[in-house]
This record gives structure tokens, sequence and C-alpha cells, in this order.
């Protein structure tokens, strides 16, 4: 895959979710569902605070066995995500998010959160990549063929 991919490229600004804090856990789960998206920034204002992934809903509201219709998203966010620029390069972001088990991460421009890049988004750039690459090669070797 070209080191050129920035996350600009991959991420999908129209399926970023973002909530005020004081948000319950089942109003997150519904937006999310709609959006069909695994995450959701929390804001307080204009400042993100946190995010809340399904792997939260499964080990900080269900294991808890927390009232998601009364539980608050501070209660179960991370907080202070870690966050990329929308000029970090996808295999960079790729890198991080493996050593730190991160699954999703917000990108954010001159401070403000502009969408959220996940494994899946990645992914599926890297298999398009590769794709490209295979039928490259494939051209390549087929067109190469010289005659006497």
């Amino acid at each position: 895959m070209s080191n050129r991919k920035k996350l600009s490229d991959v991420m999908n600004a129209k399926k970023f979710v973002a909530l005020p804090e004081d948000a319950t856990a089942a109003a997150a789960a519904k937006k999310m569902l709609e959006r069909q998206v695994g995450a959701v920034v929390v804001m307080k204002g204009e400042a993100m605070v946190g995010i809340v992934t399904e792997r939260d809903f499964n080990f900080r509201l269900v294991a808890a066995g927390l009232d998601p219709t009364t539980t608050k998203l501070t209660e179960i966010m991370t907080p202070n995500p870690k966050t990329f620029s929308p000029d970090t390069p996808v295999m960079t972001a790729l890198e991080t998010m493996q050593k730190r088990a991160y699954r999703h991460v917000p990108i954010e421009q001159d401070g403000r959160v502009i969408g959220i890049v996940s494994l899946r988004d990645i992914f599926l750039e890297v298999k398009r990549a590769l794709e490209s690459d295979i039928e490259n090669s494939d051209q390549f070797i087929v067109g190469s063929g010289t005659t006497h």
C-alpha cells in the first residue's frame, strides 16, 4: 500500500456521530445503530471529552449491570482519547492502533473532531490497495511476454 494514503482518504465523515456528555447509553446505542457505527464521540459543548465504543458498552455497561436508560456516556466513556490528524499516514495510524489495542480513533483538525476512523475502515483500504497491487502485477506479468 502506498505510504501516501492518509486518514482523510479513508475517513467517512458522514458516519461520524457525536453526542453531548449528558446523553444516555441507550440514546447512544440507538444513534450508533441508525448510523451503523461502532463508536460515538462524547462532547462537552464544542470540545471532545471522550469516546464510547461497542467494547465500552460490553465491558463498562452490560458487564457492570448498569441501566442503559439512566447511565450517562461520561460513566462509560474512555476520557481524552488518542486522536490523529487527517494527514496522518494510514500505516502509521494502523501501527499505533495495533500497539495500543484501539479499534476507533477520532480525527481532529484545528482542535475540532471531524470524524472517526475504525480498524475496519483501514482494513478496507489495505484490502483495496492489495487488490490493486495484485491486478497491476498480473498486468505486468501478462503484458511482459516477448516474442522472438
